[in-house]
């Protein structure tokens, strides 16, 4: 988990010096996006390693600092939007990455149910096949037993 959260830092802080680069030499919105895209997939793997709950306290307070990094550089990133007169611009970002995560989410869960049908359907042919190794034997077994004692 300490790697997790290293990486995530490690990526925010990329992310938020990129952004204070582009900011402070132009007004280069697409530049910004690409970050602002880096900024929410670290928001969301953040979410998920503190929601695993198995966070230590120096983890825990990574975490915390990194979660409120992201906050501080996205309202920055919102402001760079607003000025360039642009705020519009944001909220639509905002909506496409909440539809991506969404998306992503749906697929993943789709995935992880066709895996449960897929284990259910191979648990039960290995039954099948399992009773069939039992089962032939015993009743070629009585058979012979049959014919023998005739």
């Amino acid at each position: 988990m300490i790697a997790e959260i290293s990486a995530i830092v490690a990526g925010v802080n990329l992310a938020t010096n990129a952004i204070k680069q582009v900011a402070g030499t132009a007004n280069d919105l697409s530049t910004i996006g690409t970050f602002l895209g880096k900024l929410g997939g670290a928001e969301v793997e953040l979410a998920k390693a503190q929601n695993a709950g198995n966070l230590s306290e120096a983890d825990a307070i990574k975490a915390a600092l990194a979660r409120k990094q992201i906050s501080d550089t996205m309202q920055e990133v919102k402001d760079l939007f607003v000025v360039s007169g642009n705020g519009h611009l944001y909220q639509e970002c905002m909506q496409e990455m909440a539809k991506a995560r969404k998306a992503k989410q749906e697929e993943l869960a789709k995935l992880v149910k066709v895996r449960a049908k897929r284990n259910k359907e191979l648990r039960q042919l290995a039954m099948i096949v399992l009773l069939c190794l039992a089962l032939v034997p015993a009743v070629v077994g009585g058979i012979i037993y049959m014919l023998m004692n005739r």
